[in-house]
């Protein structure tokens, strides 16, 4: 990949941007496994660094887009960028998903389901289970990691009450007033 993840991301700032940025399903898969493996592929199974991509099955078929297998000669599992994760067997496409976690991550409130099945032109039972889904991935991170900016802050309030505290002049049920 020419651009680094943080360089793509930064550069989309607008609706059409981000269309432009994640129309080509292969370049998002790239995007993806730049982002879930910055250092290099890693097996989910026992956390080998090494692996290869599979390119041709014994029956003669093309594999998935994007399969791997371990290069551990005692685990030799076939994994992909969203296997063990909150997208692994979707299926929909890459470029569904992050334009979701784009349109997430720009709302400072969040958006509700409804809208992003609009914006994503899916139905609002499967933007639901998106949202849950990325909301899963983004919460799994160190959330608060390197600099935290803080709009407002408000440190205080009110005195908590004591256990058995009750107000002066009032009675409580079954209790004589002191």
């Amino acid at each position: 990949m020419d651009l680094s993840v943080r360089e793509v991301l930064s550069r989309i700032t607008t609706i059409p941007d981000m269309v432009r940025a994640f129309q080509n399903e292969s370049h998002c898969r790239r995007l993806l496994e730049a982002m879930v493996w910055p250092n290099g592929r890693v097996c989910p199974a026992c956390g080998y660094r090494h692996s290869i991509a599979l390119m041709v099955r014994e029956n003669g078929k093309r594999a998935r887009t994007g399969l791997y297998q371990c290069s551990n000669g005692t685990c030799r599992f076939q994994f992909t960028v969203t296997t063990r994760t909150p997208l692994h067997a979707t299926k929909l496409p890459l470029r569904v998903w992050l334009s979701g976690l784009w349109l997430m991550l720009q709302s400072d409130k969040g958006i509700s389901s409804i809208r992003l099945a609009e914006a994503l032109g899916v139905s609002q039972p499967t933007a639901w289970r998106m949202g849950h889904a990325l909301r899963l991935m983004v919460g799994r991170e160190q959330a608060l990691d390197g600099v935290v900016e803080i709009d407002g802050l408000y440190i205080g309030g009110k005195p908590r009450r004591e256990k058995n505290y009750s107000p002066p002049g009032r009675g409580r049920k079954g209790q004589p007033k002191s």
